[in-house]
């Protein structure tokens, strides 16, 4: 887009445009600059985390007959969606979800989910990275 602000300069020396013109035009080029970038997080300028990506390989013991892969890509525009959903489920089938994640030892009240409360965890999401090599296979868990 620099190469646009300068044509614009250059038009403007040239006469060929006017000042207000000038100033609309590089107006515009700012505005496209801003949307086509990556949105950037002004806490610390890294990009926002858009995927949520999860690989599993065979570790290094796994022998020939385990080649199976998985390389899985989970877009946070989608987790921010099933949050937002998350409010529309009823009172006893979110009663019923939570005893289920209980009993698999995760202490979450699914009625309870806010997507302003996800953002937060979204953000905590930069730093995650969790690699796991049991011999067997290899996962790594990450956000791009």
């Amino acid at each position: 887009m620099e190469n646009n602000r300068r044509q614009i300069l250059y038009m403007l020396a040239e006469g060929k445009i006017q000042v207000e013109e000038a100033k609309r035009l590089l107006s515009l080029v700012s505005q496209e600059d801003e949307s086509s970038s990556p949105t950037q997080n002004t806490k610390d300028n890294r990009p926002t985390v858009k995927y949520l990506r999860v690989c599993v390989e065979p570790g290094d013991d796994a022998g020939e007959e385990s080649n199976e892969r998985v390389n899985i890509r989970v877009p946070m525009a989608l987790i921010r969606a099933g949050v937002k959903l998350a409010a529309l489920i009823p009172t006893k089938a979110a009663d019923s979800v939570n005893d289920e994640l209980r009993k698999k030892g995760i202490k979450c009240d699914i009625g309870s989910l806010k997507a302003e409360d996800l953002e937060p965890l979204v953000e905590a999401l930069h730093d995650l990275e969790v690699d796991v090599k049991d011999g067997r296979r290899k996962v790594r868990i990450f956000c791009e």
